[in-house]
């Protein structure tokens, strides 16, 4: 297959060589015509020598059209696409901590909730791995939802909460390497904001049980495994643990 596509590449390449051969000769023919006197002749060579270079022109046109406007699915099986130009402008506001001016903007760019990044995190994902209630009311009041198979099927876990105390401080959705913030989670350590964060994911539909192909896990199994990793048992421990196994009945 690999073998099958370099020969085509390859084969494409030399077509288009010989079409841009053939179009130089005429562009020669067609000054030498046009300096002994044969205008007519020497305009058609002219046009017919512009031809490869429009076609390439709009070829460039419509792949940086594509490029910029990258396209996102919908859990209803469409499909959007989105400017560059937004994507920035909304990763500004998360950096500007403008959560006014975020909610705002979606009301403008409702099909900004479903951009994914590098990592296949949407803005509701980036809320939750960084224990952002603000920001998952947000994404949620402007559609959408956790564990929706439909726009996340390129996750590479299966469910939200099967990650999220593991992947707590996640930056890479709105920051780069020189302007990531600095670390607010500690292993083991549970928060308010962590709670406040299950909680939200709970109450707004996020499973809290997955199976997969090595045995059945739940999130409050997660959280036991959690709050045993700093060796210390504290007050807020237990009240995640509770929220966790109160979810499964």
């Amino acid at each position: 297959m690999a073998f099958a596509g370099m020969f085509l590449g390859t084969v494409f390449i030399i077509i288009l060589s010989v079409i841009y051969f053939i179009a130089f000769v005429e562009l020669i023919v067609a000054i030498i015509m046009l300096a002994t006197k044969h205008k007519k002749p020497a305009i058609v060579l002219f046009i017919l020598s512009a031809i490869p270079a429009v076609l390439t022109l709009i070829a460039v046109i419509i792949f940086g059209f594509t490029i910029s406007f990258p396209k996102f699915d919908t859990p209803d099986g469409g499909m959007v696409t989105i400017s560059e130009s937004n994507i920035g402008r909304m990763k500004d506001y998360i950096r500007e901590d403008d959560m006014e001016g975020l909610d705002e903007f979606l009301d403008d760019h409702p099909e900004l909730i479903y951009y994914q990044d590098t990592n296949h995190m949407t803005l509701l994902e980036y809320g939750l791995r960084n224990c952002d209630v603000e920001i998952m009311q947000i994404a949620v009041d402007h559609g959408a939802k956790f564990d929706d198979k439909a726009v996340h099927e390129n996750l590479v876990y299966d469910n939200s909460l099967e990650r999220f105390l593991s992947g707590l401080d996640y930056w890479v959705f709105a920051y780069s390497d020189a302007t990531k913030p600095e670390p607010r989670f500690t292993e083991g350590d549970t928060t308010d904001e962590i709670i406040d964060a299950a909680r939200f994911a709970v109450e707004h539909g996020a499973n809290v049980e997955w199976d997969k192909n090595t045995g059945h896990f739940t999130f409050a199994g997660l959280v036991e495994e959690w709050i045993g990793s700093d060796g210390r048992i504290t007050d807020m421990d237990r009240e995640l643990l509770d929220l966790a196994n109160s979810a499964l009945n």
